[in-house]
C-alpha cells in the first residue's frame, strides 16, 4: 500500500479526463482510486521532512535534558550504582518487571558510571546534531532503554511515551533535513543547497527525487532554483501510526477518568495536594485556590483529552484543526510541567506535536527560521561553526578512505533506480512496522480497563507479549485514573546519632513527622517517583536498598565520630487530602517500613 501511496502521480488535464471517461470506464475508476489514496497518502500517511529533522532536534534536547536530570544532584549515584539503593545484582536477581536488560548493568561504581552516562550524552548528542543518524536512531533505543531498565522504581509515563517516540521514529529519516548528514550530502553534490532548490519527492531510502529537468547542482538551472512543486514528504504507515499512537494516548486518558473526582470537577483540586510530586507554583495554588479553579479546569482537561483524537484524526480542515490541537497542547502541557514533576512526560508530549506540523505550517515558519539563523550567525562565529562541520567532513571522507560507509550515503536517483531490493527493503520496514502496531494495539486492549473483556486480546502469542517487554513498549494510558488519589504521602527517615540527635538524612534535619500539613516536599523527578513506588507492598524486597544507601552515606560523612547511626527507621507517612474549600490535610498517618540497629 506505502509503495502505491509513494508512486501516486498526477492523471492529466480536466478535458483530457472528460474525453477520456466515456472511452475507458476502467481508466476513470483507476483515476477515482488513485484519488483517493493520494487523499490517504496526503492526510495520514505522510510527513513533511522538515518536521522530521525539528523533531529530532527537539527530540534530543529533550532526552540531553531527561539524562541529566538522572545525574544531578546525586542521582547517578544514587538510582544508577552499587552505592545507591538499587544495586545491579537486586536489579537483576529481583527483577521488578519482566525480560529486564541493561548495558548499565555492566558499571557499577559511580565513576564508571559517569563515564557510561558521558557516552550517553556522546550518542544523544550525535543523535541531536543529525551525524550518522540511522546509526544513533539505533543506539538511542539501547541507551535510553537501558537507562530505564536499570532502576525501574523511577519509570513513569514520561518513560512510555519516550520509549514509544524512538522505536516508532526509527522507521522514519529524521536526518533527512537540518542535520550534518544533510549538510554533508549537500556539500557532497548529492543534493541541491536548500529545500527551495529542489523540485523533489522523498523515496522510501529518504533521498530526494529530483526533477529531470537538469543536471544535479546546476546552479544556473531553472528548474533546481524555483520553489519546489510541493515540499519533501515522507510517505510510510508509521505516519499514520504515529498518529493513531497521539489519539490513543489522549483518548484512554479521557475514557479511563471515570471516578467522581473528574464527575464532579475536583480533580484538579486534589492534583494540587499531590505534595510528592508538586512544584512550588502549585503549592501556593492550593493555599489561594479560587472556587471556580478545580471546575473549570478539570472540565477543559476531559474538553482536550477527548477532542484531541478527533483533532488528529480529521481528514477535512486538518491544518486549522492541527494548529488548535498543536497549541492547546502546549498549554495544557505547560500547565502540567509547571504544577507537577513529571519527568519527560510533558516535554516529550509537546515535542511530539512537531510531526503534525504541516507544509502550510512550514511556509510561515521559513521566516523564523530566518531570523533564527542571523541570530546563530551573530552569536556563534563563522570559523567556529566551520571548524565543527569541518571536523565531520573530515571524519566523513577517513571513513571512506578506510572503506566504512557511512550509512546515511545520498546517491542521485539518476543514476540508482528503484531496484528490487530497494522494493524489499520498503516491505520489510513497512512489515516490521506493522507488526509492532499489531503488538502495541493488542496491548492497548490489555492495559486499559476501560476495553471491555470481550474486545480484550487475552489469547496473544507469548512472542507478541515478548517483543514489548524488551523494548519497554506500553500502551497504559490513565494517568491519575480512574480517580485522582485524595490522599498523599511521603517518606520519612528517622535516625538517631551516637550523640542521641535525631535527624532524617536525607533532608539534613529533624525528621517532619508532619510533612503532609506543609509541603510540597521540593523533590526531584528522581526522588519523588522513588518515594511514590517504595512503599508498595510489592516492592518490599527493595526497602532495604535505601536503608543501606542512607547508612552508608551518613557514615562516609561521618566514620565513627559522633554523628554515626545508631538506629534507624523508615516511615511512610500519610494524610488525607483536604476536600475544596478546605486547606488542612486530615487523618495523619505514620507506617513503619523498615529499621535498623548498628552492632555494638
Amino acid at each position: 500500500m506505502v509503495c502505491f501511496l509513494q508512486m501516486m502521480g498526477s492523471v492529466g488535464s480536466k478535458g483530457d479526463l472528460a474525453e477520456n471517461d466515456a472511452r475507458d470506464p476502467l481508466g476513470t475508476a483507476m483515476r477515482s482510486t488513485r484519488g483517493v489514496t493520494a487523499f490517504l497518502r496526503d492526510r495520514w500517511f505522510s510527513i513533511d521532512l522538515r518536521s522530521l529533522g525539528l523533531f529530532r532536534i527537539v527530540f534530543g534536547l529533550c532526552l540531553i535534558g531527561n539524562l541529566y536530570d538522572h545525574a544531578a544532584g546525586g542521582n547517578l549515584r544514587a538510582f544508577f550504582s552499587n552505592e545507591g539503593v538499587l544495586p545491579n545484582h537486586l536489579a537483576l536477581f529481583a527483577p521488578i518487571q519482566e525480560r529486564p536488560w541493561s548495558l548499565l548493568f555492566a558499571f557499577s561504581r559511580p565513576g564508571e558510571v559517569a563515564v557510561a552516562f558521558a557516552a550517553i550524552l556522546v550518542v544523544y548528542a550525535l543523535y541531536t546534531v543529525g551525524w550518522n543518524t540511522r546509526v544513533m536512531q539505533i543506539l538511542v533505543i539501547v541507551c535510553f532503554v537501558s537507562i530505564v531498565n536499570r532502576n525501574l522504581l523511577l519509570q513513569d509515563g514520561g518513560s512510555f511515551t519516550c520509549t514509544i517516540l524512538v522505536v516508532w521514529t526509527l522507521f522514519l529519516p529524521v536526518g533527512a533535513r537540518f542535520s550534518i548528514d544533510r549538510w554533508l550530502a549537500v556539500r557532497d553534490g548529492w543534493h541541491a543547497p536548500s529545500d527551495r532548490a529542489v523540485v523533489a519527492t522523498e523515496d522510501a531510502t529518504n533521498h530526494p527525487v529530483h526533477d529531470s529537468g537538469a543536471a544535479d547542482g546546476d546552479a544556473s538551472s531553472e528548474s533546481i532554483f524555483r520553489r519546489p512543486a510541493r515540499p519533501a514528504m515522507h510517505v510510510s504507515f508509521v505516519c499514520f501510526a504515529l498518529l493513531l499512537q497521539l489519539a490513543a494516548i489522549y483518548g484512554f486518558n479521557a475514557a479511563n477518568k471515570t471516578g467522581d473526582t473528574w464527575r464532579r470537577g475536583t480533580a484538579v483540586h486534589y492534583v494540587l495536594w499531590q505534595l510528592s510530586r508538586n512544584t512550588s507554583l502549585a503549592g501556593f495554588l492550593r493555599l489561594h485556590e479560587p472556587s471556580w479553579f478545580s471546575p473549570v479546569l478539570t472540565r477543559a482537561t476531559l474538553i482536550f483529552e477527548w477532542s484531541a483524537p478527533a483533532l488528529v484524526l480529521i481528514p477535512v480542515f486538518q491544518t486549522v484543526c492541527r494548529r488548535i490541537l498543536i497549541g492547546a497542547l502546549w498549554v495544557f502541557h505547560l500547565g502540567i510541567a509547571s504544577l507537577m514533576s513529571l519527568g519527560p512526560f510533558s516535554y516529550a508530549m509537546m515535542t511530539f506535536s512537531i510531526l503534525l506540523l504541516r507544509p502550510a505550517d512550514w511556509r510561515g515558519l521559513e521566516y523564523l527560521a530566518r531570523k533564527g539563523r542571523l541570530a546563530v550567525d551573530r552569536v556563534v562565529p563563522r570559523a567556529l561553526l566551520r571548524s565543527v562541520l569541518g571536523t565531520f567532513a573530515f571524519i566523513h571522507r577517513f571513513g571512506h578512505r578506510l572503506g566504512v560507509h557511512l550509512p546515511y550515503r545520498c546517491r542521485r536517483p539518476a543514476q540508482v533506480p528503484r531496484s528490487p531490493t530497494w522494493r524489499l527493503s520498503t516491505i520489510l520496514r513497512e512489515g516490521v512496522a506493522l507488526f509492532l502496531f499489531v503488538a502495541m494495539l493488542a496491548e492497548l486492549t490489555l492495559a486499559n480497563p476501560v476495553i471491555s473483556e470481550r474486545l480484550q486480546w487475552k489469547s496473544r502469542p507469548a512472542w507478541l507479549a515478548e517483543t514489548l517487554y524488551y523494548l519497554r513498549v506500553y500502551q497504559t494510558w490513565a494517568m491519575f485514573s480512574p480517580d485522582v488519589p485524595t490522599e498523599d504521602g511521603g517518606v520519612v527517615v528517622e535516625a538517631i546519632l551516637a550523640d542521641g540527635s535525631r535527624i532524617d538524612p536525607l533532608t539534613g534535619r529533624a525528621p517532619d513527622f508532619e510533612a503532609p500539613l506543609h509541603g510540597p516536599y521540593g523533590l526531584d523527578h528522581d526522588w519523588s517517583e522513588y518515594m511514590f513506588y517504595y512503599p508498595w507492598d510489592r516492592h518490599r524486597v527493595f526497602r532495604a536498598g535505601l536503608r543501606d544507601y542512607v547508612v552508608r552515606r551518613q557514615q562516609e560523612r561521618d566514620g565513627a565520630g559522633s554523628k554515626r547511626i545508631r538506629s534507624l527507621d523508615i516511615y511512610r507517612i500519610s494524610a488525607d487530602c483536604p476536600p475544596p474549600g478546605e486547606i488542612l490535610p486530615r487523618n495523619l498517618k505514620r507506617e513503619l517500613m523498615i529499621s535498623y540497629a548498628a552492632e555494638r
